[in-house]
């Protein structure tokens, strides 16, 4: 895992938090949001952000899950959690 798969586990927390009624985030959103926060980083190439492969990635390794929308699994937050203790 690196720093960009730690950024998908945290818009999608940090989307579930904002919500209203707590929806899982759709995957349009997610992709969305993701690019925006990227397109700064000159370290990111085109090929190295795959979106899809990265989500895949998570969805297998039992980080995210996919119910009506992509939500954190217990597994998801505790990685998290490891990446920003303080949090």
């Amino acid at each position: 895992m690196d720093r960009y798969d730690n950024l998908i586990l945290e818009i999608i927390k940090k989307h579930k938090e904002e919500s209203i009624d707590r929806e899982k985030i759709r995957l349009r959103k997610l992709e969305k949001t993701f690019w925006k926060a990227v397109e700064t980083d000159g370290e990111l190439s085109i090929g190295q952000g795959r979106i899809g492969e990265r989500i895949t990635n998570l969805y297998l390794n039992g980080l995210i899950e996919n119910k009506n929308g992509y939500g954190l699994t217990r597994k998801g937050r505790a990685q998290l959690q490891f990446v920003h203790p303080a949090m």
